[in-house]
C-alpha cells in the first residue's frame, strides 16, 4: 500500500509519465479537474503539459488512456497553445484510439478531434485523418472514415472539404472489409446530403451496383434541409444566430436561412489539359485546303472540348484557328463543328475564357445570317457558352452592331440570344447606363418588318422588365404603344430567371445579417498618396493582389530599379527629316516650310506664327506630331539666335504637347536642345514649361531623368542649378513617380559641385524629395561634409510636419488618351499607390548574423557581448537599409537589453532603435519578440536606461504601428509583474499613445487585459503610479467605451471598488461626444429571441418593437460550456456595435464648426481631389456630432453599395428629420463632395437626386445657406457641371437654381465665374449658361465684382475653341442686353472685330424674339450738387427711370398682398419683438448672429415692378433736392437694396417721398459691396444728405438698414480684406474712416440715432469693439487715429442712442461674452461700456423701460448665479452687474419693484433678492451713481497712475466728482451758464486742482469757449486777478489696457454748432450784449469752428487731424480715461 500512494507526492506533469498505470491515472485526472479552473488561456501551465499530449492519447492501458482522452479534451477546449499539438495527437489517436476496443474511447477521440477542428486546425486533422486509410488495420481505417463522416456531418463542407475524399473513395467502396465499405458508403452519403447534385458526376467511375445503391440511399434523404451544427470559434457570430432561429415560432423562407455552400461540380473534377493531345499537325490540317482535312481536325478537337474541366494553358493559336473558320470557312459543317468546339472550350475553360469572348461574340452574331439550321444550333450553344465567360458590360456594344445589322437573321438570333443571356442578369448589372442603351436597341426591334425579330425584341424587353422591375424600365420604354406593352408584360410572366434576383420581400430581421463594415482609412477615389511606413494592411495593392508598380520593371533614364511606375514602350515609329516634311506639307503651306529655317529671323518669325495658327484649327487626331516637331527642329531650330523667333517655336512645342499626341519620339527630337536652354534668362521659364507639357504627355519617368543626365552633360552650371529646380517644381505638381536612387546619385552631383547656385538647389531638390520619403532620406546623406549635411537638416527641419502636396499633373499618362472622352467608365489611370518603403534598397544581413555572433552575444563574459555588439552596430551602419530576414537577433536583443552590465544594456537599447529605423516597415514580424524586452528596460531603476527604452518604443510605434506594437499581451504581461518604475512609464505612455490614436487603431483585446492592472494601479503605493494610472483612465475609456471598462471592476477586490468607480465616473464627462445609446425595448411578442430581436430593431432604424432579451443567447443542451461561454462574449460585443440612435442629432455644433474653419483651426474644405485628412476630418466631425455609427460606416467604406445604402437612408430620415438634416448640413454636403470624386456613376446620380431634394426642403423651410457651407460645396458642384454624362450634369444644373432660393444669387455668380478659369470646356458653357439665367431672373445686381469686371471676363469666352462655350457667352451677354441695352457695349470693353461682329449677330437675332431696352429720345438730366461725386469720367450722376421688359423672377410662396408688412419681413428672416427675444434666450453658443445674404434676401420681390436704369452710383443729394422723373405706372421702383413698405398710388408727394427712399435704399445697398470706391462713394452721399436736418429726416425709416449694412461692411474689412496680404491696407483705412464718420453724423443727429433698436445696436458695439482690439489696425500709419475716432463712436451711441435699446444691447453682449468664456480683453471693454451707461443712468431715466433692463439683468444672474463665480478667475463681470443694481436701486427707490412684469417667478429669484438687500441699506454718499463703478475703473487704472512720477496732487474723490458734475452742465444746454459759474467758484476754492486734464480732451474750440466764459463770469464779479496758472497736465486716469480707457472720451468730436450758437446767443442777450455783437461773434465762432474742425461733413481725414492735435506728443489715447466733457 504504501508503494502504491507514494506517487501521489510528485508533481502532476511527472504523475502523467510515471510507470505505474494507476500514477498516470491519477495524474490524468488531476489534469481533466484543474485545466478548465485556468482562466488564462496562455498561462505557463498549459505550456508544461503540451509535449505530453501525445503520450496522453497513446497510453498504453486502456483505463488511463479512456481518462487521458478526458485530460486532452480539457486541454484542447482551454489551452492557447493546443493548435501547436493537433499533429501529433491526432496522430495517436489515429494509432491507437479509434480501433479501441472500448467504446468509450472511441467516442472520447472523436470528441477530442472535433475539437480540435472547433479550435480552427480542421487541415491538420483531415490530413492525419486521410492518412489512415492507409492504416493496415481495417477498424482503424473504419474509423477514421467515421471520424471524417462526423466531422462532416457536424461542420459542413466549408470546414472538411471534399475535394480530397472524393480521390479516396474508390478504394474505401472497394475495401476488402465490410466495416470500412459501410462507413465509405455512409461517408458518400453525407457528402450528398451537402452537395448534391455536384456528387453525382464523380461516381461515374464506381460499380453500377455501387452506383446503384447509392442512389437508393440517396433517395431515402429527401429534401431534408442541411444545416450546420457545430461551429468554429471564429464562427460563433453565426451560431447565435442559428440558435435565435431555432427558437423562433413559424417556418421561414429559405432565403431567410443560413446560407448552404454551394459546391460546383467542376470544383471536384480534375482539369484536362488538351491541348498536349492534339496531334502534331493539327494546325496543319485546320488550315489545309481541302475540307476533308479541316473536318478531321474539327473532329479529333471536337471530343477533346467535351471534358467538363479544361486546363489553363496558351490557347491563343486554338482559338484564332476556330476564329478563322467560323468566319471565312464556306463548309457548313465544319463551320458547325467549330462552333460546337468554341461551346465545349467556353464551358471548360469558364472565366479563362474571357480574354477571346468579345472577339468570338462579334464573329458568332455575324455568322447567324447563315440559314442552316445546324450552323444556326451550332452558332446559338456557342455564344451562350461564350456569354457564361464575360460580362454584359463587355460585349454590349458587339451587340448593339450586330442588332444594327441589316439582315434580318443576324437581328432575329441576336435579340433571342440577349433574352436568353438577360436571364442570367441581375439588377445590378443592368444599371441606368446599360438599361438606356439595350432599350434604345429593342426598341428599334418593336418596329421590324420581321416578326421573329420584334418577338424576340418583346422577349428580350419582358425579361428586362422582370429583372429589374417596371419602376426602372418604365422610364425608357414609356413611349410603347399599349399592344406592345403588353406582349412585353406577357413576356414578363413567362420568362424564368436564371439567378436569383433580389425581390422586396418582407424583411425579417432576426434573418438578416448585420455587417459591421470596417470604415476604410482612404476613400477609394483619393488621390495617389505617399506611405512612408510601408505597405499598410488592407491597402489597395494588398487587396486587388496586383504587383506594386515599378517593382520587377526596367525603368527609364538610368534611373535603376525601384519606385515609380514602369515606362511603357514607345510604339511610334521614327521618321527621318524627308518623311516629316512629307507629313507636313500635307497641313502646312511651302511658305510656312520654307520660311522656318529662313535666314532673315522675320521671315522665321511670320512662319512661325502662321505655323502656330494653322496647327490650332487642327484637330488632335489630325496632327502629325512627330513631324511637326522634327520641322520646327531644323536648323536653326531650337538654337535660333533671335529670342523672339526662339519664344514662338517654344509656344508652337508647348502647343504640340498639350494637345497632341505627343510621345517620347516627338521628345527625344528637342529634349537636347530645351535643357541647354534652360539656364535663357529670356526664354529658359518658357523651356521650362514646354519640358513640363512633355512630361505630361510623354510621362514624367522619362522626361525627368532624361533632363537630368543631359543636364550634368553641360558645363554651364546655370543650366545645372534651372534643371534642378525645374525638376524639384515638377515632382511637386506629378508627385513621386521617379526612381529614387538615380535621384538622389544626381543630388550628391549636385551638391558636390564647385557652384553654390548649383549646391543651394540640390538642397532644395532634397527637400522636396523629403516631403515623400520622410526621415529615411537622411541616410543617403550622411557620407557628406558637415556643413553640407548642416544645410540639408536645417532644410529638411525647415519642411518637417508638412505633406506633400497633391499631384495636378500625370493623372492620365500617354499622349494618346483622349482627354475629355464621354465615358465614365474607363480604368482609372492614376498612378497606383506610392510605398517610398518599397523604392529603399535594402540589404540582407542575415548572411552576417552567424550563430558565433549570437554566441557572443549570451557570452559570460561582458567584454565579448560588447564587442559582439559593436560588430553589429558596425553592420548596421554599413547596410543602413536591411531586409526582413535577420534571424535570431530580436531574442538576441531582448536579452541584452535586460543585460546585468547597466552600459551593454543601454548600449542594446539603442542599438534596437537602430534596428527600428533599419527594417522600417519589416519589423513588424518581429514585435513580439522584441518589445518585451523594452517594456522590461522601462522598468529599470536608472532613469538613463528608462529613456531611452521609452525613446526606443515610440520609434518602433513610428515603424511598426501601434496597433502591431500593442498586441500580444505583451503588455498586459509585463504590467502583471512591473516594477513601480515600469508601471509610471507605460501607463504614461499608453495616455499619451491612445488619446490621440484614432478608433480601431489598437487591439481593444489588449487594452482588456491591461485593464485590471490599471485598476490596481490607481491604489498603488507608488505615487508616480497611481498619477500615471488616472491620467490613463481617460484614453482607456475612449477606445473601450464606459461600458467596457465598468465590466472590469468586479475582478476588482470590494475594497478597491468605490475608488475605480470614482475614476470611472470622473473620466466619464470627458469622452468625445457619441451617439445616444439604444433604447432597451420590452420583450413582449418576442420570447426566446436574443441577439436577432436586437437587429430587427437596429435595421428598423431604432426603436421598434419586436427586439429581444438583452441577454445573450444561451447555448443548446449538446454544446458544452466553455464554447457557450465564449459565444456569450461574441454575442454581446455584436450587441454593442448595434447602433439604433437617429441617424443625424438636432445640435447647435454647426456654428462652431464654422468658426473653427474660418479661424484655420481645421482645415479649409478646398482640394483638387480629396485628401486623407480632409477624409479623417470629416470622420471626427461626423462621430462629434452624433451620427449614426453604421451611417457613419456605410459613408465611408470602400464599397460604393454601401455608398448608395447611406444616401438612401439619409433621403428616408430628410422627411421625418429635417431639423437634424439642417443642424448637419454641412457635414453632408461635404460628404457628398467626396462623392464626386467617384468613378462610379449610379453614386453620383444617386446624390445628385438626394441634393435635389435637400434643397428644395430647406428652401420650403426658408433656411438660408451659411457661407462656410456655400464655399465647401459650390465649387465642387460646379465641377460636376463638366462631368461627360447628362444625367449628372442637369441635375447639377437644378442644384445650383436650387441654391438661389437659400443663398444670395450674388454670392453663387462668383463661383460660376470661377468655372470659367476650368480646362473642360463643357464645364465652361454650363457655367455661362448659368451666369446668363442669374442674370435674366436677377438682374445685373448679381455681378461681382462689379457688372463691368465680370462682362469683360465673359466677354472674352467669345473666342474660345469650342463652339458651345461661344454660343454659351453670347447668350450671357444677350441676357445683359435685354437689362441694360446699348450700354452692353461699353460693359463688355474692348473686343475684337470677330468678337463683336459675333456679338452684334446674335443681338440682333434675339431682338426679334424679345423687345429690347431703349433710351427715351430725351431725357431730362438731373443737375448735380457736387461735380460728378463718384461718376466715371466726370460726368455727372443721373438716374434715367424708364419702363422696362419685365424680367422673369423667381417664384416663391407668395404670403399675402403687399400690405402685409409681417409676412414679407418673415419671408426675408426677420422676426417680430418676441420672436426675437425668444431667439435670444435660446441661442447659446453664438451671440451675434447676422445673416449676411439677408441684402440679397431682400432684392426678391413679388410684386409686379418698374426698372430704373442707373448709369452710376446714383447722387443721392440731387435725387432729394430735384423732383426725379417717374413713369406713369403705379408701381414701385425695383433696384437693389432694402424694400420698403407698400404706397398709395395717389398723392405726388407720398409718390416723391417713396421715390426718395427707394435712392436711400439702392445707395445703402452699395455700402455693403466689397469694392472699396463704391463704398466711399455712397458714404460720401449719405454724408451730404445727414449734412442737412431738412433732408436728414427721410433717413429715419433706414437708420437699421444703414446700420446693418455698416456692420458688414465692418465685418468684411475687418475679416477678410485686413487678412488678405493682398489688400492694399489703405483702403481699409479709407473704409474704417468712412463708415466711421457716417455713423458719428448719425448718431449726433437726435431724430436718427435712436431710430437703432437693440439688436442692431449690439452688432454695431460688437463688431466696433472687435475692430479696437484688432492689433493689425495699430499698426498701420493712421491706424491710431482710426481707434480713436472709432472709440468716440461708441461713445456717442451710448450716449445718443435710444437709452433703453442701448443699455439692455450692452448688457446682451455682457452676458454674451461671460458665455464665450469671459476674462478676456473683449469683455473688459464690454464693461466699460456698462460703466459709462452707469455714470450717465440718472441723466437718462426718464427714457429707460426699466422692465427690459431688469429682464435682462434677471437672465444674467439666471445664467451664472452668484455662487459659481468663486470658480472663474475674475467677478468683475459680476460686480458690474451688482452695481446696476444698486444705481438703479438708487435712481427708482422702492418703485423698482413694481417693474416685474416681464419676469416670471420673480420671487426667490437671485435679482429679487439682492434688491431687497440693496432697498433696505442705508443711502450711502451721493456719489453720482458712480460708486462702484469708478472704484472699478480707479482699480483698472491705479497700476499706471502709480508709476507716473510727475503727476501733481490728486483730487479727492468729492472734488473730482464735483468737477465732473460742473463740466456736464457747461456742456449742457440749459445749463451752460450755471457750469461756468460754478468752475469759477471751484477754481476759487481749490487754486491746487488742475483742470487741464478735462480740457485737453476737448477741442480747441471748446477750450477757447470755456476760457471766454471764465473770462466773463470774472469780469461780472469784478474780481481783481486771474485764476492760478495751471499745473503741467498730470496723468491720473492712465491705463495701459491698450484702447479700453479711451472708450470714454468725451462728446467734442462732432460739436453741434447750431446749438451751441443758439447757446450763445441767449447767453449774450442775458448778459446785456447788443445785436451787432452776437452777430460779430457768431462769425468769430464759425470761422474757428472752420479753422478747427474743418468741414466735418465732409472727409474725416480733416476730423481726424484735429483729433491728433487734442492730444500731445507722447501721450496715447489710453492716458484719458474716467472723464467727462
Amino acid at each position: 500500500m504504501e508503494e502504491d500512494t507514494e506517487y501521489l507526492k510528485l508533481p502532476i506533469e511527472d504523475r502523467c509519465v510515471h510507470k505505474l498505470w494507476k500514477a498516470r491515472l491519477s495524474g490524468y485526472e488531476e489534469c481533466a479537474k484543474n485545466f478548465p479552473k485556468i482562466a488564462d488561456e496562455r498561462s505557463p501551465e498549459f505550456s508544461k503539459f503540451a509535449p505530453l499530449m501525445k503520450k496522453f492519447v497513446t497510453d498504453s492501458n486502456a483505463v488511463a488512456q479512456e481518462k487521458a482522452l478526458d485530460a486532452v479534451f480539457a486541454f484542447v477546449e482551454n489551452a492557447h497553445v493546443a493548435g501547436r499539438t493537433a499533429g501529433e495527437v491526432t496522430s495517436g489517436i489515429v494509432q491507437k484510439c479509434l480501433a479501441a476496443p472500448k467504446r468509450g474511447t472511441q467516442e472520447k477521440a472523436m470528441e477530442v478531434l472535433l475539437m480540435y477542428c472547433e479550435i480552427e486546425k480542421y487541415e491538420v486533422v483531415q490530413e492525419e485523418l486521410t492518412k489512415g486509410f492507409t492504416q493496415k488495420n481495417p477498424k482503424v481505417v473504419a474509423g477514421c472514415v467515421r471520424a471524417l463522416s462526423t466531422a462532416l456531418r457536424e461542420f459542413g463542407p466549408k470546414v472538411i472539404n471534399p475535394k480530397p475524399l472524393m480521390k479516396q473513395m474508390h478504394t474505401l467502396l472497394e475495401d476488402r472489409d465490410k466495416n470500412v465499405r459501410e462507413e465509405g458508403k455512409k461517408l458518400m452519403v453525407e457528402m450528398y446530403r451537402w452537395i448534391g447534385q455536384a456528387l453525382k458526376p464523380q461516381m461515374s467511375s464506381l460499380k453500377p451496383v455501387q452506383v446503384q445503391e447509392l442512389e437508393a440511399e440517396f433517395e431515402k434523404l429527401g429534401s431534408e434541409k442541411v444545416v450546420q451544427t457545430r461551429f468554429l470559434r471564429s464562427q460563433q457570430e453565426l451560431k447565435a444566430k442559428m440558435e435565435a432561429q431555432g427558437d423562433e415560432d413559424g417556418e421561414e423562407d429559405e432565403e431567410d436561412q443560413v446560407d448552404v455552400p454551394v459546391i460546383d461540380p467542376l470544383d471536384l473534377m480534375e482539369a484536362v489539359n488538351i491541348l498536349v493531345k492534339l496531334p502534331k499537325d493539327f494546325y496543319e490540317k485546320v488550315e489545309a485546303k481541302k475540307w476533308q482535312e479541316r473536318k478531321e481536325a474539327m473532329e479529333i478537337l471536337q471530343p477533346l472540348t467535351q471534358n467538363p474541366k479544361l486546363e489553363a494553358g496558351d490557347y491563343n493559336d486554338l482559338m484564332k484557328a476556330l476564329k478563322k473558320i467560323i468566319n471565312k470557312d464556306t463548309n457548313v459543317m465544319i463551320v458547325a463543328q467549330a462552333g460546337l468546339c468554341v461551346a465545349g472550350l467556353a464551358k471548360g475553360l469558364r472565366k479563362k475564357f474571357s480574354p477571346y469572348a468579345v472577339s468570338f461574340t462579334e464573329v458568332i452574331l455575324a455568322k447567324f445570317k447563315e440559314k442552316k439550321t445546324n450552323v444556326v444550333s451550332a452558332m446559338r450553344e456557342a455564344i451562350d457558352a461564350v456569354f457564361q465567360t464575360t460580362t454584359l458590360e463587355a460585349i454590349q456594344e458587339t451587340v448593339s452592331e450586330a442588332l444594327a445589322n441589316k439582315n434580318p437573321s443576324v437581328k432575329a438570333e441576336t435579340t433571342g440570344f440577349l433574352a436568353r443571356a438577360l436571364c442570367y442578369c441581375t439588377p445590378a448589372v443592368l444599371n441606368k447606363k446599360m438599361l438606356k442603351a439595350l432599350t434604345a436597341d429593342l426598341l428599334r426591334g418593336l418596329g421590324e418588318s420581321d416578326p421573329t425579330v420584334r418577338d424576340n425584341s418583346c422577349e428580350a424587353l419582358g425579361v428586362m422588365l422582370k429583372v429589374v422591375g417596371e419602376k426602372q424600365i418604365m422610364v425608357f420604354i414609356a413611349d410603347v404603344d399599349n399592344l406592345k406593352m403588353q406582349k412585353i408584360k406577357e413576356a414578363a410572366e413567362k420568362v424564368e430567371l436564371k439567378v436569383k434576383v433580389a425581390a422586396p420581400k418582407a424583411k425579417k430581421p432576426a434573418a438578416t445579417k448585420k455587417e459591421a463594415p470596417k470604415p476604410t482609412s482612404e476613400s477609394s477615389s483619393g488621390p495617389p498618396k505617399v506611405v512612408r511606413g510601408g505597405a499598410r494592411p488592407g491597402s489597395a495593392a494588398a487587396a486587388t493582389g496586383k504587383k506594386p508598380p515599378g517593382k520587377g520593371t526596367k525603368g527609364g533614364g538610368g534611373a535603376g530599379g525601384g519606385g515609380g511606375p514602369a515606362i511603357d514602350e514607345c510604339k511610334e515609329a521614327e521618321i527621318s527629316t524627308e518623311e516629316a516634311q512629307e507629313k507636313a506639307a500635307e497641313i502646312l503651306s511651302e511658305d510656312i516650310l520654307s520660311g522656318i529655317t529662313d535666314a532673315n529671323w522675320k521671315v522665321r518669325m511670320t512662319a512661325v506664327e502662321s505655323f502656330i495658327v494653322t496647327t490650332k484649327e487642327l484637330d488632335r487626331k489630325d496632327i502629325p506630331t512627330q513631324a511637326l516637331v522634327r520641322i520646327l527642329a531644323q536648323k536653326p531650330g531650337f538654337k535660333d539666335n533671335n529670342f523672339q523667333v526662339l519664344k514662338l517655336r517654344l509656344e508652337a512645342l508647348k502647343h504640340l504637347a498639350e494637345n497632341s499626341d505627343f510621345t517620347r519620339r516627338s521628345g527625344e527630337v528637342c529634349i537636347q536642345e530645351l535643357v541647354e536652354r534652360l539656364g535663357d534668362p529670356k526664354n529658359g521659364s518658357l523651356c521650362g514649361e514646354v519640358l513640363v507639357a512633355m512630361a505630361e504627355a510623354a510621362q514624367l519617368q522619362w522626361v525627368g531623368p532624361e533632363v537630368m543626365t543631359r543636364a550634368f552633360q553641360q558645363k554651364s552650371p546655370k543650366v545645372q542649378e534651372c534643371a534642378l529646380k525645374w525638376l524639384a517644381d515638377t515632382i511637386t505638381e506629378f508627385g513621386f513617380v521617379l526612381q529614387p536612387k538615380a535621384l538622389i546619385g544626381d543630388i550628391k552631383k549636385a551638391l558636390a559641385h564647385t557652384n553654390p547656385g548649383v549646391r543651394t538647389a540640390g538642397i532644395t531638390l532634397c527637400g522636396t524629395i523629403y516631403l515623400y520619403m520622410g526621415p529615411t532620406l537622411r541616410v543617403f546623406f550622411e557620407d557628406e561634409k558637415a556643413s553640407l549635411l548642416q544645410l540639408i537638416d536645417a532644410e529638411f527641419e525647415r519642411l518637417n510636419g508638412q505633406s506633400p502636396p497633391v499631384p495636378t499633373r500625370g493623372i492620365q499618362h500617354g499622349g494618346s488618351q483622349d482627354r475629355d472622352g464621354d465615358e465614365d467608365d474607363t480604368v482609372d489611370a492614376r498612378p497606383a499607390t506610392i510605398n517610398v518603403q518599397d523604392m529603399v534598397p535594402r540589404v540582407n544581413i542575415n548572411e552576417q548574423l552567424t550563430s558565433a555572433l549570437f554566441s557572443e552575444l549570451a557570452d559570460k563574459n561582458w567584454k565579448v557581448r560588447t564587442e559582439a555588439l559593436q560588430k553589429l552596430s558596425n553592420i548596421l551602419s554599413e547596410a543602413k537599409f536591411i531586409k526582413g530576414d535577420i534571424g535570431e537577433l530580436p531574442a538576441a536583443l531582448c536579452a541584452r537589453m535586460n543585460d546585468t552590465n547597466k552600459n551593454l544594456a543601454l548600449e542594446a537599447i539603442k542599438l534596437t532603435a537602430c534596428v527600428a529605423t533599419a527594417l522600417g516597415p519589416h519589423c513588424k514580424p518581429h514585435t513580439r519578440t522584441i518589445v518585451p524586452g523594452m517594456l522590461t528596460a522601462m522598468g529599470d531603476s536608472k532613469q538613463n536606461i528608462r529613456q531611452q527604452a521609452m525613446s526606443t518604443l515610440n520609434m518602433w510605434v513610428d515603424q511598426a504601428g501601434l496597433k502591431e506594437t500593442v498586441d500580444g499581451e505583451v503588455f498586459a504581461d509585463a504590467l502583471k509583474s512591473g516594477s513601480p518604475y515600469l508601471k509610471a512609464e507605460l501607463f504614461q505612455w499608453m495616455a499619451e499613445k491612445l488619446k490621440d490614436a484614432p478608433p480601431k487603431s489598437v487591439n481593444k483585446e489588449e487594452l482588456h487585459a491591461c485593464t485590471q492592472y490599471l485598476f490596481m494601479a490607481l491604489e498603488d503605493r507608488n505615487a508616480d503610479v497611481r498619477k500615471s494610472a488616472n491620467e490613463a483612465v481617460l484614453p482607456f475609456m475612449i477606445h473601450m467605451g464606459y461600458e467596457g471598462m465598468v465590466r472590469h471592476v468586479s475582478k476588482v477586490k470590494p475594497s478597491s471598488k468605490n475608488t475605480v468607480m470614482q475614476a470611472l465616473e470622473k473620466a466619464k464627462p470627458s469622452l468625445p461626444a457619441k451617439p445616444q445609446p439604444k433604447v432597451k425595448v420590452s420583450a413582449t411578442g418576442s420570447a426566446g429571441r436574443g441577439a436577432p430581436g436586437e437587429r430587427q430593431s437596429s435595421a428598423g432604424g431604432g426603436g421598434g418593437g419586436g427586439a429581444g432579451r438583452g441577454g445573450t443567447p444561451t447555448g443548446k443542451k449538446g454544446l458544452r460550456a466553455p464554447s457557450a461561454s465564449r459565444t456569450g462574449v461574441s454575442g454581446r460585443k455584436d450587441t454593442e456595435d448595434v447602433d439604433t440612435s437617429p441617424l443625424l442629432q438636432v445640435n447647435g455644433l454647426k456654428q462652431q464648426r464654422g468658426l473653427d474653419e474660418q479661424r484655420l483651426r481645421v482645415l479649409r474644405w478646398d482640394f483638387s481631389t480629396p485628401r486623407q485628412e480632409f477624409i479623417t476630418q470629416l470622420r471626427d466631425q461626423m462621430t462629434t456630432a452624433g451620427m449614426n455609427r453604421q451611417l457613419v460606416a456605410n459613408m465611408f467604406h470602400q464599397d460604393f453599395k454601401f455608398h448608395i445604402k447611406a444616401i438612401d437612408a439619409l433621403n428616408e430620415d430628410l422627411g421625418v428629420n429635417l431639423p437634424a438634416c439642417i443642424a448637419n448640413l454641412d457635414l453632408i454636403l461635404k460628404w457628398l463632395t467626396i462623392r464626386f470624386f467617384d468613378t462610379n456613376p449610379s453614386v453620383i446620380m444617386k446624390a445628385m437626386d438626394y441634393l435635389q431634394q435637400v434643397f428644395q426642403c430647406v428652401s420650403n423651410d426658408e433656411y438660408h445657406l451659411q457661407d462656410f457651407e456655400a464655399s465647401s460645396f459650390l465649387p465642387f458642384l460646379v465641377m460636376k457641371f463638366g462631368d461627360p454624362k447628362d444625367s449628372i450634369r442637369g441635375p447639377a444644373r437644378n442644384i445650383a437654381k436650387l441654391i438661389c432660393n437659400i443663398y444670395p444669387a450674388s454670392k453663387v455668380f462668383p463661383y460660376m465665374m470661377e468655372g470659367l478659369k476650368a480646362k473642360n470646356a463643357r464645364q465652361r458653357a454650363e457655367c455661362l449658361e448659368a451666369i446668363g439665367s442669374l442674370i435674366e431672373v436677377y438682374g445685373m445686381s448679381v455681378c461681382q465684382p462689379s457688372p463691368a469686371v465680370a462682362l469683360k471676363e465673359i466677354a472674352r469666352q467669345i473666342a474660345d475653341r469650342d463652339n458651345s462655350v461661344r454660343n454659351a457667352a453670347l447668350n450671357s451677354l444677350v441676357q445683359v442686353y435685354f437689362r441694360e441695352g446699348e450700354k452692353v457695349f461699353k460693359l463688355v470693353g474692348n473686343l475684337s472685330d470677330k468678337d463683336m461682329s459675333l456679338l452684334e449677330e446674335r443681338i440682333k437675332r434675339a431682338a426679334k424674339n424679345r423687345p429690347v431696352i431703349r433710351k427715351p429720345a430725351e431725357v431730362p438730366e438731373v443737375p448735380t450738387v457736387r461735380g460728378g461725386g463718384g461718376a466715371a469720367g466726370g460726368r455727372p450722376n443721373r438716374v434715367i427711370p424708364t419702363a422696362a421688359q419685365p424680367a422673369p423672377t423667381l417664384v416663391r410662396d407668395r404670403e399675402t398682398g403687399a400690405g402685409d408688412q409681417s409676412s414679407v419681413l418673415k419671408r426675408y428672416g426677420f422676426k417680430g419683438p418676441q420672436q426675437q427675444q425668444q431667439q435670444q434666450q435660446q441661442s447659446g453658443s453664438n451671440p451675434f448672429n447676422f445673416d449676411y445674404g439677408l441684402l440679397e434676401k431682400l432684392l426678391e420681390d413679388n410684386s409686379p415692378t418698374v426698372q430704373v436704369k442707373v448709369e452710376e452710383i446714383p447722387d443721392l443729394a440731387s435725387i432729394l433736392n430735384y423732383k426725379p422723373v417717374y413713369p406713369t405706372l403705379s408701381t414701385r421702383v425695383a433696384r437693389p437694396g432694402f424694400s420698403s413698405i407698400g404706397r398709395p398710388a395717389t398723392a405726388t408727394s407720398q409718390i416723391e417721398t417713396e421715390g426718395a427712399a427707394q435712392a436711400i435704399n439702392m445707395v445703402i445697398s452699395q455700402v455693403g459691396t466689397p469694392d472699396a470706391n463704391t463704398v466711399i462713394t455712397a458714404l460720401s452721399q449719405l454724408d451730404e444728405v445727414l449734412g442737412s436736418e431738412e433732408r436728414a429726416i427721410q433717413l429715419a425709416p433706414h437708420v437699421d438698414q444703414l446700420l446693418i449694412v455698416a456692420t458688414l461692411q465692418y465685418r468684411l474689412v475687418l475679416n477678410t480684406k485686413m487678412a488678405n496680404l493682398n489688400v492694399n491696407k489703405e483702403e481699409c483705412v479709407r473704409i474704417y474712416r468712412s463708415l466711421t464718420n457716417c455713423l458719428m453724423m448719425v448718431f449726433n443727429n437726435k431724430q436718427l440715432g435712436t431710430r437703432a433698436t437693440r439688436d442692431v445696436l449690439r452688432d454695431v458695439v460688437h463688431v466696433l469693439i472687435h475692430i479696437l482690439l484688432d492689433p493689425r489696425l495699430s499698426q498701420l500709419e493712421d491706424g491710431p487715429q482710426i481707434i480713436r475716432a472709432i472709440n468716440v463712436l461708441v461713445v456717442r451711441i451710448v450716449e445718443k442712442a435710444q437709452f433703453t435699446h442701448v443699455f439692455s444691447a450692452l448688457l446682451k453682449l455682457l452676458h454674451q461674452s461671460v458665455e464665450s468664456g469671459g476674462g478676456c480683453k473683449f469683455t473688459e471693454l464690454v464693461m466699460k461700456c456698462n460703466w459709462k451707461v452707469i455714470r450717465i443712468l440718472q441723466a437718462r431715466n426718464n427714457d429707460l423701460d426699466l422692465d427690459q433692463i431688469l429682464l435682462d439683468i434677471h437672465n444674467f444672474l439666471v445664467a451664472y448665479p452668484v455662487s459659481t463665480w468663486s470658480e472663474r478667475p475674475s467677478d468683475t463681470p459680476l460686480r458690474t452687474i451688482k452695481t446696476v443694481i444698486y444705481t438703479l436701486c438708487k435712481v427708482y427707490g422702492t418703485t423698482i419693484l413694481n417693474h416685474f412684469s416681464k419676469i416670471d417667478n420673480v420671487k426667490g429669484s437671485e435679482l429679487h433678492k439682492y434688491l431687497s438687500k440693496t432697498l433696505k441699506k442705508p443711502k450711502l454718499e451721493d456719489d453720482g451713481g458712480q460708486g462702484d463703478s469708478n472704484r472699478l475703473a480707479a482699480a483698472q487704472i491705479s497700476n499706471d497712475s502709480a508709476d507716473s512720477g510727475k503727476s501733481p496732487k490728486r483730487l479727492s474723490k468729492s472734488a473730482h466728482n464735483t468737477l465732473s458734475e460742473i463740466f456736464r452742465k457747461i456742456g449742457s444746454k440749459e445749463n451752460t451758464k450755471e457750469g461756468l459759474i460754478q468752475l469759477y467758484d471751484f477754481k476759487l476754492k481749490h487754486p491746487e486742482a488742475d483742470i487741464e486734464p478735462f480740457l485737453r480732451k476737448s477741442s480747441q474750440f471748446f477750450q477757447n469757449y470755456i476760457e471766454r466764459g471764465l473770462k466773463r463770469v470774472e469780469m461780472e464779479r469784478q474780481a481783481e486777478s486771474k485764476a492760478a496758472t495751471t499745473t503741467p497736465a498730470c496723468e491720473n486716469g492712465t491705463n495701459s489696457a491698450g484702447p479700453l480707457a479711451s472708450i470714454q472720451v468725451p462728446d467734442t468730436a462732432n460739436f453741434n454748432m447750431n446749438e451751441l450758437v443758439d447757446q450763445f446767443r441767449a447767453i449774450a442777450t442775458r448778459a446785456g450784449f447788443g445785436n451787432t455783437y452776437i452777430d460779430t461773434a457768431v462769425k468769430n465762432i464759425y470761422s474757428t469752428e472752420k479753422e478747427s474742425l474743418g468741414d466735418i461733413g465732409g472727409d474725416i481725414n480733416e476730423y481726424l487731424k484735429t483729433l491728433h492735435t487734442d492730444f500731445p506728443e507722447g501721450h496715447t489715447k489710453d492716458q484719458y480715461a474716467s472723464h467727462d466733457k
